[in-house]
Parts: structure tokens; sequence; C-alpha cells
């Protein structure tokens, strides 16, 4: 009797350390990819978290200049109007992307092919599994994320930006503007 309980104790641990490895490299590889440059032209060389930082930058300006040619506008939705445009679109990155892009790079793995309605990676083998689900995510980043809703998509007026998109050298231009302007705005 003792034996089994210590083989299923150990059998609960091993598991349990090989669900904890399956969650902690896939993250750990994101959150240090998300710091490098993004393959895609469009990012024109920002990282991930400076394309989120440029773009929350630019939904509050686009929200303040809506309010200013708007005076009469009055916001009754839930939240800050800047809540209400910029968070919706981090969760769905955060929760909808990254299990869509592991099915999109593993069907691959097991020979899907893509077409029309699938942007499925070509080439996948278990040793490039985790750049192929980097580079999957980042494609449908672009595809959903930015392109599809942000530049013209939302329902919402003040929520849409303009799809220009800074090089690093001007984004943290805009992030010194953005600062200061910030400092100096009348109470």
């Amino acid at each position: 009797m003792k034996t089994i309980r210590k083989g299923l104790a150990l059998l609960f641990k091993t598991i349990l350390l090989a669900l904890l490895i399956a969650v902690l490299i896939p993250v750990s590889y994101f959150a240090w990819h998300m710091g490098q440059p993004l393959t895609q032209p469009e990012f024109k060389g920002l990282s991930y978290y400076q394309y989120f930082e440029w773009r929350k930058m630019a939904t509050e300006e686009g929200i303040a200049k809506y309010m200013l040619s708007h005076p009469n506008y009055e916001y009754t939705g839930i939240g800050e109007p800047l809540t209400a445009c910029y968070s919706g679109h981090v969760s769905i990155i955060y929760v909808v992307l990254p299990p869509q892009s592991f099915s999109y790079t593993a069907a691959a793995l097991l020979g899907a092919a893509p077409d029309k309605l699938h942007a499925f990676p070509l080439d996948v083998t278990l040793w490039n599994f985790m750049p192929k689900w980097w580079d999957t995510f980042e494609y449908l980043f672009w595809y959903n994320t930015v392109h599809m809703q942000n530049f013209g998509g939302s329902l919402v007026e003040f929520c849409r930006i303009q799809p220009n998109i800074p090089t690093p050298a001007e984004f943290e231009a805009l992030k010194l503007r953005h600062q200061i302007s910030a400092i100096y705005q009348p109470a």
C-alpha cells in the first residue's frame, strides 16, 4: 500500500513538473521575444512592448482630439474611454492569439497546409516549433488585432488610431513628447 502511494505521489509530482515546464517555457520565450524587434515590416522595427506603448499613446491622443472636436459628446460607456479602447484589444491579444497561433502551428506540425482562411506556417518541426509559433503569433497579431480592428475597424469612433506606426527613433521622440505633455497639462 505504501509503495502504491509513493508511486502515485511520484507520478503526481512528475505530472505537475511537466505542466510547469510546459507553461513556463512558452511564457518565458514569448516574454523574451516581445522585447525583440518585430519582423513584420509594418512594425518598422518596434518591439512588441514598444508597439503597445505607442498604441496606448496614440489612443490617448485620439481620444483627446475627439473630445476637443466634440465638446457636447458625453461618454456613457463602462470605465474610462481609454479602458474601452485599449484594454479589450490587449486582453484579446493575451487570451485569444496565443492559443490560436499555437493551434495553427500544431496543425502545420501535423501536416496541414496553409489556405485562404488559415495562415499555417511552413516546414514546422519539433525543433523549430517555438520560433514558428512566435512567427504565427506575430502574423496573427498584425492581421487580426492591428490591421483589421484598430485602423478604422473599431465601432467606437474615438478608438480609431492612424496606422502611422513610428520607427524606434520616432517612437522615443514621441514618448518623450508624450511624457512632457503629461507633466505640463493644466489641472
